[in-house]
């Protein structure tokens, strides 16, 4: 692909925060390309071009990963030195994806955020909402259905769960521009102002979340290129399987915690910051 001369992937892994570059970039070109091609529907279209940019960078990334795991011997910790650097470029990414469509949530008039955006604006009810003491493991385990979804889409696509990481970027930004515009609306505000209270007060929760899914991604994208390039059963199998173990724990116990913050933690920021 040509644009992928403009970020190549071993360049990437090496200076990761212009990931969010090539996130922000990538996530213009997707609308654009959404809004020709699907007028009528850009909402999800949007989704899937940005993502389709992404993947080839993505998947060459994932095997750069693979080989670095397979050299290595096991220990607890190496997990977390192989595999920084892509969750940074994960990271970035998320953050690049999730300020342009905040950007345009802002920007455009509302009725035509709704149309352009109306997947995303369906879950705008379920953010911050105040939520009863039984609805933590009604949560926790949607989460979980998405976060292994996110797993199995990575082991048997490479790296296509960034879809499901895009789709979220996505939602996110959405729902963070609208609810700033309304609120600068009733108050007579800077729209950004609000943008920034309601990203703050929300981070955490997003923060956790998004890094379960990514961790995700990770975990079932090395897996993925061990089986096809490593012999089943070898060392070097054997070690990348374990340091999949490892991140598939550490992503699980974050995805529990990020539960707890949205049940008893994100309403109250949200109020703290009078979003």
């Amino acid at each position: 692909m040509v644009l992928e001369q403009l970020y190549p992937s071993s360049w990437v892994e090496k200076k990761t925060r212009f990931a969010f570059v090539m996130g922000a970039s990538y996530a213009v070109l997707g609308i654009a390309s959404a809004l020709l091609l699907f007028p009528q529907d850009p909402g999800l279209a949007s989704v899937a071009f940005t993502s389709l940019l992404l993947l080839p960078t993505l998947n060459r990334m994932l095997s750069i990963e693979e080989k670095q795991a397979a050299q290595d011997k096991f220990n607890l910790l190496t997990p977390f030195k192989d595999h920084t650097d892509i969750f940074k470029v994960y990271a970035f990414l998320f953050i690049g994806v999730l300020l342009v469509f905040s950007f345009f949530a802002i920007a455009l008039p509302s009725i035509a955020t709704s149309q352009m955006f109306e997947p995303q604006v369906r879950i705008l009810g379920y953010i911050g909402q105040a939520y009863s003491d039984d609805a933590y493991f009604s949560i926790l385990v949607n989460n979980l259905t998405v976060f292994f979804f996110c797993l199995m889409a990575s082991f048997i696509y490479g790296a296509g769960s960034i879809f499901i990481i895009i789709w979220n970027a996505s939602a996110w930004g959405v729902v963070f521009g609208i609810v700033a515009r309304n609120s600068a609306m009733a108050t007579s505000q800077n729209p950004f102002a609000y943008f920034l209270l309601t990203f703050l007060a929300v981070l955490p929760h997003m923060l956790s979340e998004a890094s379960a899914y990514c961790l995700a991604a990770i975990s079932g994208g090395v897996i993925s290129k061990a089986v096809i390039k490593e012999k089943m059963s070898s060392p070097q199998f054997n070690k990348i399987v374990k340091d999949g173990l490892v991140i598939f724990g550490l992503a699980i116990l974050i995805l529990v915690v990020a539960a707890f913050i949205e049940v008893y933690i994100t309403p109250y920021l949200l109020r703290l910051f009078g979003v």
